[in-house]
């Protein structure tokens, strides 16, 4: 019977004691050539070739274990981010009555973009900058403009409702920019085009209803 097929722990351990053996094999033959006939060819040749075999295996055991920490440290970044989007997916769900018609398909047009995006957050680890964009999207602009419309009374809500439309709009346009070029993957246009940055840095306390005094 064939047993299940190795872990990726024992790949990389194997991986590492056969680069490290190569080491030292090289080492040790090539400090064999230089010496011989000297007597301590031999003893110099496994000392040489054995620290050089060790040094091989620490770096790239410091080199696994710090992808290791980079992949938890990304996974536990996208596990709060998903949840965050679940909570507010909840919002736009449970409050849907409240909610302008036409701003509730771009809502969860918008967390269905973000949550690709997230899927996809390891594309975005050489641009910070639009992490924290998306970041900041997530946990705090989107909320923050549904809470600032949501808290208006309703007899004030159809007044309001056109500049809600109007961030929502900006908004969902700036997310789908976003989500369709990390899904090509394009960083070229993210390292040019602001989209979601320049959204995610506005303040919806100052912007939204910003002509009421709100």
């Amino acid at each position: 019977m064939i047993g299940p097929p190795a872990g990726g722990e024992d790949r990389r351990r194997r991986a590492q004691v056969a680069v490290s053996a190569s080491v030292f094999v090289l080492l040790f033959t090539a400090l064999l050539i230089i010496m011989l006939p000297n007597a301590w060819a031999v003893l110099a040749g496994v000392v040489f070739g054995g620290a050089g075999a060790a040094a091989t295996y620490g770096t790239m055991s410091g080199m696994a274990q710090s992808s290791q920490r980079r992949t938890r440290l990304l996974s536990d970044d996208q596990s709060s981010l998903r949840e965050s989007l679940a909570e507010l997916e909840s919002t736009i769900r449970s409050r849907a009555a409240k909610l302008p018609p036409s701003t509730q398909g771009q809502l969860r047009m918008m967390v269905v973009g973000l949550e690709e995006i997230v899927d996809r957050w390891s594309t975005l680890e050489r641009l910070p900058e639009q992490q924290d964009a998306v970041r900041r999207t997530i946990t705090r602009h989107l909320p923050r403009t549904l809470e600032l419309f949501l808290e208006l009374p309703d007899s004030a809500k159809p007044t309001h409702a056109g500049e809600f439309k109007e961030q929502i709009g900006l908004l969902a346009e700036a997310v789908a920019k976003t989500r369709d070029t990390v899904v090509a993957k394009n960083l070229q246009a993210l390292r040019t085009n602001r989209w979601l940055l320049e959204e995610s840095l506005t303040d919806p306390d100052e912007k939204l209803f910003r002509d009421h005094g709100l």
